[in-house]
């Protein structure tokens, strides 16, 4: 039983420090792609500024490499510029303008995992830490930077290996120095036999560090006499008493397994928030555990594939405003030119061109100022106003004034408890979502040719899934939303709707407010077909649900 102790110990070191590396290596490739968002528009200011950043781009950049860093769950983040001069280091601020000619060199091995030390600011200290690596190059119309990123080898790493009083692990670098320690003070005291030692190779295979563990066979006598024991005891039992304990183990067991069918199930249905009770920590307790990590990164994949699509969503806003915007500028610029070249003839008519051509200018102009004012009203939304708020009674409020062609039903829960929100664009969000339901009712009726049954909104409020939140739920019978696009609906300017005026702002609104309030919004299908948007929102001001703000 010792001897498999160790040799599990040291497998599950194994595969999560293979693990790490994957994903840090899968990071460091993604940044370093010239499509992605940080990197690519970091290069895109260099080609701007011929090799060099303005100051704005650099406090763009110094702004965005935190919260990038972060999302992508890493510890360290460099990016070296021209001359190897460090142009982001979010984790050692103080590196930046620094030389550092190692992201570059190690970018030329041309991929690949290796760890070394690095410091990472923690607060007001700086620590030394052991990091898992990766660098890569990026490059564009002849602009070129190295990128290097890794996640530090720490407590959460060695969590997954230890045992209390029975497996302890630590982090100790090739010069004895302990980077990170065994949970057990007594390290020296309670391990039995030598450590096993998972080294932690750098750049070159030499080993920088190791993980240690250690395996302790205390107890085990103690263990073998109460086994001894309880069988003596069994024993003595009657027939039926074995068959009690027979009948209540195999209970167990089966519970336990169908729990982890359960949660099968729950994860082949895309809910990544199910998670499987672990009450033991036997070999079903341990894959019940290692199907709750798996749960959990699955989960945290999806959240950072959605971000990630946002953010194109909004590099699509750009590019539209900007075709947007160019549009006008060539009659401006053609009615110009007409002046410029009838002035100069001293055209007879010039009196009538210019009324003519300022009339244009003009004209554009007003539609210039127009397509900026409505994309900056929605890009300066004013942050929420919070008081406290009846849910129920702002629906009741808010459904009142509505004048739309579609009954609208009510199924408000009583007793609801009262929560920190702007009324108003609480408001809002009901109304916006009432009326998307709306125009599907109607498109519906009109490619059905009047042949789609009764339509039907309803409006709903309940108790969350937790005791920190309230749900608001708005539903259809309608056609309800295709699932390819249901990852989509909450882009700006993604809209179903451009036959009939749609602009593609007001679920991107409703997303903004609800996240602005610290809730989270999804789409579903309802049970008689048609669409249905759950919005669960926290009862206090400063308990987040998901952080969904791109």
């Amino acid at each position: 039983e010792y001897t498999q102790a160790r040799a599990d110990a040291e497998r599950t070191v194994r595969r999560e420090v293979g693990r790490l590396t994957a994903q840090v290596d899968a990071a460091v490739a993604a940044l370093a792609s010239r499509d992605n968002p940080f990197v690519g528009g970091l290069l895109s200011q260099l080609v701007i500024g011929s090799g060099r950043l303005s100051d704005d781009a650099q406090r763009v950049i110094k702004e965005q490499a935190g919260p990038v860093m972060r999302g992508l769950s890493l510890d360290v983040l460099v990016v070296a510029g021209a001359g190897d001069t460090v142009l982001v280091a979010p984790h050692y601020r103080a590196a930046v303008g620094d030389v550092d000619p190692n992201a570059r060199t190690r970018a030329r091995t041309g991929g690949g995992t290796f760890f070394t030390r690095d410091k990472i600011l923690t607060g007001p200290t700086v620590e030394a830490v052991v990091v898992a690596e990766a660098a890569r190059l990026a490059r564009d119309r002849g602009q070129e930077v190295a990128v290097m990123a890794g996640r530090r080898v720490g407590e959460d790493l060695l969590a997954t290996v230890r045992r209390r009083d029975r497996v302890d692990a630590r982090v100790v670098e090739a010069s004895g120095v302990v980077v990170v320690p065994a949970a057990d003070a007594s390290w020296s005291g309670w391990r039995d036999g030598a450590p096993i030692r998972i080294p932690l190779r750098d750049v070159d295979g030499a080993e920088l560090a190791w993980v240690e563990l250690a395996v302790s066979d205390r107890g085990l006598d103690q263990v073998l006499f109460r086994v001894t024991l309880v069988a003596g005891v069994l024993a003595a039992l009657s027939l039926g008493l074995a068959v009690l304990v027979a009948v209540l183990v195999s209970r167990r067991m089966t519970r336990d397994l169908d729990r982890l069918v359960a949660g099968s199930l729950a994860a082949s249905r895309g809910e990544l928030e199910h998670r499987v009770p672990v009450a033991s920590r036997d070999e079903i307790g341990e894959v019940g555990a290692a199907f709750n990590y798996m749960m959990e990164d699955l989960r945290l994949a999806k959240e950072r594939l959605v971000i990630a699509e946002r953010i194109a969503a909004w590099q699509e806003i750009a590019r539209r405003l900007a075709h947007e915007i160019k549009n006008p500028l060539t009659p401006i610029q053609m009615a110009m030119d007409t002046l410029r070249k009838t002035w100069r003839k001293k055209h007879p008519s010039f009196d009538e061109i210019l009324e003519e051509s300022t009339q244009t200018v003009l004209e554009e102009a007003d539609r210039l100022k127009r397509i900026v004012s409505e994309f900056s009203d929605f890009a300066r939304m004013p942050k929420p106003d919070f008081q406290r708020v009846d849910l129920g009674e702002l629906v009741s409020s808010a459904l009142a004034l509505y004048q739309g062609a579609v009954p609208i039903e009510r199924a408000l829960a009583a007793g609801l408890p009262a929560i920190d929100a702007d009324r108003g664009q609480l408001s809002q969000v009901l109304l916006n979502l009432v009326e998307n339901a709306r125009d599907a009712l109607a498109a519906a009726a009109a490619d059905a040719g009047g042949a789609a049954s009764a339509p039907r909104i309803v409006v709903s409020t309940r108790p969350g899934d937790g005791a920190d939140r309230v749900a608001l739920v708005v539903e259809d019978n309608g056609p309800g939303v295709p699932s390819e696009r249901k990852d989509k609906v909450f882009a700006p300017y993604f809209t179903t709707k451009q036959a009939r005026g749609g602009t593609g702002l007001g679920l991107a609104i409703v997303h903004r407010i609800v996240s602005d309030h610290g809730g989270r919004i999804s789409v579903g299908d309802a049970p008689g077909g048609g669409a249905r948007f759950t919005i669960e929102l926290p009862l206090r001001q400063g308990e987040p649900l998901l952080a969904s703000r791109l």
